[in-house]
């Protein structure tokens, strides 16, 4: 079977396997990259809402 699939389609089984892989690992980057997106621009909305209690309430804003 793998010599009749490997000259009928020109790659190995493990070939994809490895497509698969990698497939699952892009995936995986994107999803990280959204998540990171969302999460640094909730960290900055949150930084801005305690620079604007802060100015109100006359303090320097928080280290």
């Amino acid at each position: 079977m793998h010599t009749y699939f490997h000259t009928t389609f020109g790659f190995c089984l493990w070939d994809l396997l490895a497509l698969l892989v990698l497939l699952v690992m892009v995936a995986v980057l994107v999803v990280h990259v959204i998540k990171q997106h969302k999460r640094e621009k909730d960290f900055e909305k949150e930084i801005e809402e305690q620079q604007e209690q802060a100015a109100q309430a006359g303090g320097t804003p928080g280290i």
